[in-house]
């Protein structure tokens, strides 16, 4: 892994996240240029995991909880599906996971998992003024992305490869 090409690199072998976790885990070892440019350039052609949450009207919500299984639920109001943000330390910030064993059981529990290209997770950032920043597997090894970084990811140009 330490002379892995992140130039030549195929949306299939970042498929599963392991790439972008072992080069997490890498610059978290060694926190050298390099190490985050290559983390960096994963990061910005990879599909990660996006908690989300659904928000609905109190009289939605209290309606869907009081139906039982298998009925069908019709909205009364808008609901709309956002990206989980959570507070810390006064900060604020949305969580990305590089892949599903990353995500506590009980946290996975209370969101709705979606997988998304980087691209659309800055798209979300962008929305959200409030963001501090992102935070890459936040439940073990994290690893806190600001805004000056999360704007430099998305000015990269992608290193895919196509495979013949």
């Amino acid at each position: 892994m330490a002379d892995m090409e992140t130039k030549n690199l195929s949306r299939e072998k970042l498929e599963d996240g392991s790439v972008l976790l072992l080069l997490k885990e890498r610059f978290q070892d060694d926190m050298t240029e390099d190490n985050l440019v290559e983390l960096m350039r994963v990061l910005r052609d990879s599909v990660v995991i996006l908690p989300m949450q659904v928000l609905m009207s109190a009289a939605d919500a209290e309606r869907m909880r009081l139906y039982e299984e298998n009925m069908k639920f019709v909205a009364e109001n808008e609901v709309q599906v956002v990206p989980a943000v959570s507070e810390l330390e006064g900060e604020k910030y949305m969580f990305i996971f590089s892949q599903a064993e990353q995500i506590p059981v009980e946290y996975s529990e209370s969101v709705t998992l979606m997988r998304a290209p980087y691209e659309k997770v800055y798209q979300y950032f962008m929305e959200d003024e409030s963001l501090s920043g992102i935070l890459l597997d936040p439940f073990t090894e994290n690893l806190e992305l600001p805004a000056e970084l999360i704007h430099a990811i998305a000015r990269m140009d992608s290193h895919l490869v196509d495979e013949a």
